[in-house]
């Protein structure tokens, strides 16, 4: 058997993948057999504390095709068909926070056949929580009742890939207060907190993730180019979460946005967004070959371009909407950007 772990790996829990292997089992299917077609030793996974994730990623997307079910390892109360966790970011994508994300998720997942688990956000005077609710068309079991037949590992699971899939969304990873969950204390349950990095209580009046109150106000960074690539991996990225992958440059051209006509946030604005002070946006911008000002140059360049190519705007009016006091001022600013004068550019249209 091929026991070797690369290197470059990321290394998660193998408990996640015993969790896969029971359902690979529930669903009557050899979970040894479905192990050694990956090179794995079912019988060592048993004892073995970790593995490389991307191992597990392809466990996981194999096992989706096998038994076409993508509740694999979380509560869903249901069999989740093909498809739904990408149909899912795809209604979110478009949101402009957190919060909005988490809502727009639930009302997706209200419709969704077969599903019967989806977010809820608490909000109290000293912090917000998202927490596990039944959708709108579950009426013959409550919460508590599909949690309490569920494995504790499935929640903790559950509650985690929610956690790092809206630190995804935020580019960062979201510093959480406390994770609570409704269940007694289980076997190995003291290591929980290294799994969130805080606090974890047990035997509490529900399953939930605990946040400061204005961290589900931070905005959605991501586009529907970084979804492509984020589902094509997933659920590594979910398992092994990569907010520091992404340049800091795309991060804050995400912040931005596409809309030309608000103004753009300072620097100090930004900074907050991101976690980060302004000196150490500045310092990491600059080991990328950057600066804040070429990012903002380059937003406007964008901006310039679009304008002109609407005949009706003047080239006094593209000025104003740019942040430029005179016209003269952005006639330079586009030659420098572009090699020739808005005239000429228009012209070239």
């Amino acid at each position: 058997m091929n026991t070797a772990v690369p290197q470059s790996s990321r290394m998660i829990s193998t408990s996640y993948v015993r969790a896969l292997l029971r359902a690979v089992a529930d669903h009557g299917h050899d979970p040894a057999a479905f192990a050694r077609e990956d090179g794995l030793d079912f019988d060592g996974l048993q004892t073995r504390p970790e593995m490389p994730a991307d191992v597990f990623g392809r466990l996981y997307q194999r096992a989706m095709l096998l038994l076409k079910d993508e509740s694999l390892g979380m509560v869903s109360g249901g069999k989740v068909a093909s498809g739904t966790f990408r149909m899912m970011c795809l209604c979110v994508i478009h949101r402009p926070t957190l919060t909005a994300i988490v809502k727009r998720a639930a009302e997706f997942l209200d419709v969704c056949n077969g599903v019967a688990i989806k977010p809820q956000i608490m909000v109290s005077s000293h912090s917000v929580s998202i927490a596990l609710a039944t959708v709108r068309g579950e009426t013959e079991r409550t919460i508590d009742t599909i949690l309490s037949s569920e494995n504790p590992v499935k929640i903790r699971t559950t509650l985690y890939l929610w956690h790092s899939l809206l630190s995804w969304f935020a580019g960062r990873s979201l510093p959480l207060v406390r994770v609570e969950f409704s269940f007694p204390e289980p076997a190995k349950g003291a290591l929980w907190s290294t799994v969130f990095r805080c606090p974890v209580k047990f035997n509490c009046a529900l399953s939930l993730l605990r946040f400061e109150p204005d961290v589900l106000d931070l905005p959605n960074i991501q586009s529907e180019q970084s979804l492509t690539v984020f589902l094509k991996s997933a659920p590594y990225r979910l398992i092994v979460p990569s907010h520091d992958d992404q340049r800091l440059c795309d991060r804050v051209l995400a912040i931005f946005g596409d809309d030309y006509a608000q103004r753009l946030p300072s620097a100090e604005q930004v900074g907050r967004q991101l976690g980060l002070s302004v000196s150490t946006l500045r310092r990491h911008l600059i080991g990328e070959g950057s600066s804040y000002q070429q990012l903002k140059d380059e937003y406007r360049r964008a901006a310039a371009m679009q304008y002109l190519a609407s005949p009706d705007l003047t080239f006094a009016e593209i000025a104003g909407l740019l942040g430029f006091d005179e016209i003269s001022a952005f006639y330079r600013a586009f030659k420098r950007w572009m090699g020739v004068t808005p005239s000429q550019y228009r012209d070239s249209l």
